[in-house]
């Protein structure tokens, strides 16, 4: 008998349409699940066997072609297995299995980045001189910029190591939660600097880099990662207070579930 497990580095997160999306914490990479292949995915996770998931598929899907069930279902738990988001308890090999639904193109890996980049803006505060908001605007773009550029830093490094750097960054270096505004005031100046950089400059950096910004001064904010379904798609943001830090309209973020949050 062939055990399941699902291993301490896998995260998942439920879609509307009965899918789910697996994030794997020690890459960054996500894996998008229909709802036929999440119905196996739940029975292998509870520790079941690779038969008992099939035959929970046959109950549910009734269909007449059996080998085609069994060939799908194969394919879902050799491409898991093969990335480490099932752990098998026992190299028993896998058994005849038995009739249910067509699960192909169950699963697509996708980078967790998204693939836009923010705009730049200026800062606006009708209480200092013109001298004094251009002094401000360039501190806090090159506070940006340095922020920028330890985000550009950090994700050149295993994202698991990333994880536990900003797990340790919030939990033992940063004293207070930010606020809303700071947190705003912190993205604004990443954006800005963003403009002036060259290459890629995303959610996921600019999320990142608003987090390092805010940390050089001991506040915290939440760093998240989500997806999004119809089509898939992937976005990492912070929020303050609760809060997610952004115009709310940039990526439709009410639409975004949670997959991790450090």
């Amino acid at each position: 008998m062939t055990m399941m497990s699902v291993p301490d580095h896998v995260r998942e997160s439920h879609v509307p349409h009965g899918g789910s999306v697996l994030l794997d914490v020690r890459s960054g990479r996500c894996f998008a699940m229909n709802s036929a292949a999440r119905t196996l995915w739940q029975e292998w996770r509870r520790g079941q066997d690779f038969d008992s998931g099939v035959r929970v598929m046959a109950d549910r899907y009734p269909a007449p072609c059996h080998e085609a069930l069994r060939d799908d279902a194969r394919r879902l738990f050799d491409e898991l297995t093969s990335r480490g988001l099932l752990a098998v308890g026992s190299l028993e090999s896998v058994a005849a299995g038995v009739p249910g639904p067509d699960t192909a193109s169950v699963g697509a890996e996708v980078p967790m980045a998204a693939d836009r980049a923010w705009p730049g803006s200026a800062p606006s505060d009708g209480a200092w001189s013109d001298r004094a908001r251009t002094v401000r605007g360039m501190c806090g773009t090159l506070l940006g910029g340095l922020g920028l550029l330890v985000a550009l830093l950090l994700i050149r490094v295993p994202f698991r190591t990333l994880v536990r750097v900003v797990g340790w960054t919030e939990s033992r270096w940063c004293r207070a939660e930010a606020t809303p505004s700071q947190a705003a005031a912190s993205l604004e100046a990443v954006r800005r600097a963003a403009v002036l950089y060259p290459g890629r400059a995303a959610c996921l950096e600019l999320s990142l880099a608003t987090l390092v910004v805010l940390a050089f001064t001991r506040r915290r904010v939440v760093w998240c990662l989500g997806a999004a379904v119809d089509p898939y798609r992937f976005h990492a943001w912070t929020e303050a207070e609760g809060v997610p830090v952004g115009a709310p309209d940039e990526y439709g973020g009410a639409a975004f579930r949670r997959i991790l949050s450090v």
